[in-house]
């Protein structure tokens, strides 16, 4: 047995999904199986960033599309959502066999109907990844309806198994899968920081701050809510504490920025763009506290952020908020700090509370990274994962 991952986010280096894939990958390992990542998308390869093929931890992965995408927007979007994935039907049909796992990590239908086809054809199984809901992943209208509902009602029934991330997506999985599909609930994966060395790295302030990583989105993150909170902290604190974001959008193009100068907090925010995986753990392990916070929508609900365990185990205290299924892991003021949906009020206090009291942080960031390394171990969560698999 060999598991086929594939998926369309960048390889070897990426944002959650990539990093997810690593952990999948680092348990199937300590179980016996080997894993390759099919990249069905040219995301970063074609400009030099990322080398089409390789080894990285415990999987190959390989860029099964190599052609370079016109500037042109009409025939680029035909070259995502139709070519690129007819163009990895030799590959597939050459490599997958017989009771190898294919395992999909994309939402495409194009590519889903490409390899339920062949899976079925050569008598591989069928894995679904669902760490989002697809109806919240944007767009509306009959058309997009009409796309869902062709996922949920032709797709979904033809899948072995399904990997929710939370138990809203199990229970939505369950209305569609068949009756014999199986699901298996796997929350957030997250390596031990001991991998790298922290301690032996300098930090990059000289200063106290607040870390946010990964995306930028207000549906997901509430980005607004968490400037506001720190511009009236910013009104009765004089402190040097200061606010860092990094991810694909924390940039000199930054949609925030205007709102970050209309609240008069620019001089004490940093937008640092993607970094390498190095330099975030190093940035979350000195780190005064993070905040994940998640208003209460769709995709909120159903999701569970892979930067909550990222922060929980660079051992700093996290603010988070009562949404998904972070709460059935963490309890407020014992190993996370837990508020209420909506409230700005009630963030900056929980700033203030964190700042005003180290000891006590400190001892918040310890419990959580001990439930980090219970709950959201990559060995034992992809060795689960195996033994399933293994009975298919």
């Amino acid at each position: 047995m060999k598991i086929f991952v594939f998926t369309a986010t960048r390889f070897p280096e990426g944002m959650a999904a990539t990093n997810r894939i690593y952990c999948y990958a680092k348990g199937w390992k300590a179980a016996g199986i080997d894993t390759e990542v099919l990249i069905c998308r040219n995301i970063g390869a074609d400009d030099g960033r990322m080398s089409y093929e390789g080894r990285k931890g415990d999987l190959t992965y390989k860029y099964i599309v190599n052609q370079k995408y016109s500037k042109n927007s009409l025939k680029r979007k035909i070259d995502w959502f139709f070519l690129d994935f007819f163009c990895c039907i030799p590959y597939i049909w050459k490599h997958l066999k017989r009771n190898d796992i294919a395992y999909v990590y994309i939402y495409n239908n194009i590519l889903q109907i490409i390899l339920i086809t062949i899976a079925k054809i050569k008598g591989a199984k069928l894995v679904r990844e669902t760490c989002e809901h697809p109806s919240a992943l944007g767009g509306s209208g009959k058309i997009k309806a009409l796309y869902r509902w062709i996922e949920y009602h032709l797709l979904f029934p033809k899948y072995d198994v399904f990997i929710p991330i939370s138990r809203e997506l199990d229970n939505f999985v369950k209305k569609y899968k068949s009756k014999k599909a199986q699901t298996l609930i796997v929350p957030i994966l997250v390596e031990d920081n001991d991998t790298i060395n922290v301690s032996q790295k300098a930090s990059l302030y000289d200063v106290p701050y607040i870390i946010h990583t990964g995306t930028m989105l207000e549906q997901k993150d509430s980005i607004s809510i968490i400037l506001k909170a720190f511009a009236k902290y910013k009104e009765t604190n004089s402190d040097k504490l200061r606010l860092v974001f990094t991810g694909q959008h924390a940039n000199d193009k930054c949609s925030y920025i205007p709102t970050i100068k209309k609240l008069g907090i620019e001089k004490w925010v940093d937008l640092l763009g993607l970094v390498s995986k190095e330099e975030v753990t190093i940035l979350q392990h000195y780190a005064a506290m993070s905040i994940v916070y998640k208003s209460d929508n769709l995709q909120t609900r159903n999701c569970f952020p892979t930067k909550l365990g990222e922060v929980l185990m660079g051992g700093i205290p996290v603010i988070t908020t009562n949404v998904g299924d972070a709460n059935l892991y963490l309890k407020n003021r014992e190993n996370a700090i837990i508020i209420k949906d909506g409230s700005i009020e009630e963030l900056c206090d929980s700033i203030v509370y964190l700042m005003t009291n180290p000891t006590v942080a400190k001892s918040i960031g310890e419990k959580g990274t001990l439930i980090a390394k219970m709950h959201f171990n990559p060995i034992s969560q992809g060795m689960r994962m195996a033994e399933l698999f293994k009975k298919m």
